[in-house]
């Protein structure tokens, strides 16, 4: 992949999509099948997002433990003092909740405004597309293997 057209793509999908003042639901998604892909995503986003703390794995820095119910990550995430979360690979946390609480954790994501912004990095799967059909829209990102999700209430 190359790197510097994956850095200037995704900071003009986050200039339009993400960052800009007036923009209500600002929380948005990067998902591709390649996980090397999605590494090069999270550290891209890291260098535009020097404000933003990374989760990148449980337990590690500021990030919450694997074993959190879903109230406990989304309190964690709202009361986090930064300006901003890229949360790489969310499964970690969410792959002991049942489909329901996925549903309404990828719900709240969607409908939250005014609040600590994130950036999700996520490997793309059938299951996730059948859990946020409802709560994100995907977008394909001319030129890389990568899907760029924005709220459906975006729209």
């Amino acid at each position: 992949m190359d790197l510097n057209f994956l850095k200037k793509t995704l900071k003009t999908t986050l200039d339009q999509s993400h960052l800009k003042a007036n923009i209500r639901y600002h929380n948005v998604g990067f998902s591709s099948k390649n996980l090397r892909d999605l590494d090069d995503i999270t550290q891209t986003l890291r260098s535009l997002l020097p404000s933003y703390t990374l989760w990148q794995q449980p337990g590690m820095l500021s990030a919450p433990q694997s074993v959190i119910s879903r109230k406990n990550f989304q309190d964690k995430i709202l009361t986090s003092q930064q300006e901003g979360i890229i949360i790489h690979q969310p499964e970690q946390w969410l792959s002991q909740w049942s489909l329901v609480e996925k549903q309404a954790f990828w719900s709240a994501v969607g409908m939250w405004h005014g609040s600590t912004k994130l950036v999700l990095t996520f490997a793309e799967s059938d299951e996730f597309q059948q859990i946020n059909n409802a709560y994100f829209k995907a977008q394909p990102l001319d030129g890389l293997a990568i899907n760029f999700w924005r709220p459906a209430r975006a729209d």
